[in-house]
């Protein structure tokens, strides 16, 4: 009886890692894209920036 148990909790186990695999792999494809979002979004704010010094200077 334990047995039978304890294959179907492996089982459950099993399948509950394959969810979490694909939630991972999702959840790293989101934080490279924040991170490329990111990095645009400072080299504007860094451009807009010298600009207006600049333009403030002149």
């Amino acid at each position: 009886m334990k047995f039978k148990i304890k294959k179907y909790i492996y089982l459950i186990n099993d399948i509950t890692n394959i969810v979490l695999k694909k939630e991972r792999a999702q959840t790293e494809e989101n934080a490279e894209k924040l991170r490329v979002a990111l990095i645009i979004v400072s080299i504007v704010l860094t451009v807009s920036l010298v600009l207006n010094v600049y333009l403030f200077i002149s």
